[in-house]
């Protein structure tokens, strides 16, 4: 290679390094200049720990019989409080009078119900978007108790939900004579209760909460003995079928006011549950939706399974429908502000925490961890604490050379 071949190769090569080195300190500056940082918002977020089961509904349960012939209603609310000796259930020597008897409390209902709107439409303020929220839940209510198959809820749900629409037409102006109705409503029901209607009525020989129908469970579980229940009881239980009813049985009363779920749970998944604990029972397939419960038992067995009582004192007309059903139990719930974990940091003092962007400063904040997995933290909201992550705060979740104090540019 000739000497002037030599200098061409050494121009070019002092040209090539001159490009990089330009090239980095560009890169260097930019570096200087911007430095981006990835940021996240810290919100409010509950963590579940749930077991999947099936439970059995088990009451003191008494019959209601009835020899007299004749058309039987029901005059009082499945769920309803009773007294001894207080009329639950009527026989009507004809299905003309029940028809008129149910037309009458129908109409009841009505006036009632025209009473209320007539009051909203003479004096209303109304926000429209919480009555669009309320029409959303009614009809989700709805959709609930329909996909449920439990029927007993069907009218009241379906009532709600007229309600919330009608509600709604009010407070955006619509012209609605509720008057005219109520007036019309009245004198049908005058009319109709000049019509004598004869029954008998059925009483109820205890005091507790009354359920129409029966379904042969009643005498299943004997719930003085709950606190010692097994695991193969609580199966034998579940798969238990009808037995037979009185004859003439026409409904029950619950006569002790505390009822009980029995259930089975894997023991290692139930954590440090303990007698006396309140945990929340999900019932997905309910219209019920959730119950607050206590735990009245636990009875192991063999390590693996555990057998579990858990008792409760409500009581209402969808409540009252409950017998065997899929459940799931909250054991127990976490709550805080939801921080990425890959944002934990740990500083010089060995305090956890997170590098919060505040405008164009980087600050660090001290966290209280109470829960934890490999995606996230939960941090407790530590109110009116100083130093420590709150509700809304930027966290840094990507960044370079972070420290308390630092200027983003």
């Amino acid at each position: 290679m000739g000497e002037r071949d030599k200098q061409t190769l050494k121009r070019i090569g002092v040209a090539a390094l001159s490009v990089l080195l330009i090239a980095y300190i560009v890169y260097q500056a930019v570096q200087m200049i911007s430095e981006p940082v990835e940021t996240e918002i810290a919100y409010n977020y509950t963590v579940e720990d749930t077991v999947d089961t099936e439970v059995f509904v088990a009451r003191q349960e008494n019959y209601i019989t009835n020899t007299k012939p004749g058309t039987i209603i029901s005059i009082i609310d499945d769920g309803s409080r009773v007294a001894k000796n207080q009329p639950v259930a009527a026989v009507f020597s004809s299905t003309d009078e029940a028809d008129r008897y149910n037309k009458l409390k129908d109409l009841e209902a009505s006036i009632e119900r025209y009473e209320r709107l007539a009051s909203q439409s003479d004096n209303y303020t109304f926000d429209v978007n919480d009555l669009n929220d309320n029409i959303d839940r009614s009809v989700m209510k709805l959709a609930d108790v329909i996909t449920s198959g439990k029927m007993v809820n069907l009218q009241d749900a379906t009532n709600n939900l007229r309600d919330q629409v009608v509600t709604r037409q009010i407070a955006v102006g619509d012209n609605l004579d509720f008057q005219s109705k109520l007036t019309a409503v009245k004198a049908e029901y005058d009319a109709l209760s000049k019509q004598k209607v004869n029954f008998t009525p059925i009483n109820s020989a205890q005091s507790g909460y009354y359920i129409s129908g029966v379904d042969g469970l009643e005498k299943i579980v004997d719930c003085s003995q709950l606190s010692k229940i097994t695991v193969d009881k609580v199966y034998g239980i579940l798969k238990s079928e009808k037995k037979a009813v009185p004859n003439g049985s026409i409904g029950k009363v619950v006569t002790d006011f505390t009822w009980y779920f029995i259930c089975n749970a894997h023991s290692n998944s139930i954590g440090d549950l303990k007698v006396g604990d309140s945990i929340t029972v999900n019932l997905p397939f309910s219209s019920v939706n959730s119950l607050n419960a206590k735990v009245y038992s636990i009875n192991e067995n063999n390590g693996e399974e555990t057998a579990l009582v858990l008792s409760c004192n409500l009581m209402n007309s969808a409540i009252s429908t409950l017998r065997r059903e899929s459940a799931e139990l909250v054991i127990d719930s976490y709550s805080g502000l939801k921080i990425p974990a890959s944002a934990v940091r740990v500083n010089d003092k060995g305090e956890s925490g997170v590098f919060v962007l505040k405008g164009n400063m980087v600050t660090f904040k001290k966290i209280n961890i109470v829960y934890s997995n490999d995606q996230f933290v939960l941090s407790a909201t530590e109110v009116g604490a100083d130093g420590y992550v709150k509700l809304y705060d930027n966290i840094i979740t990507g960044g370079k050379d972070l420290y308390d104090g630092k200027i983003v540019k």
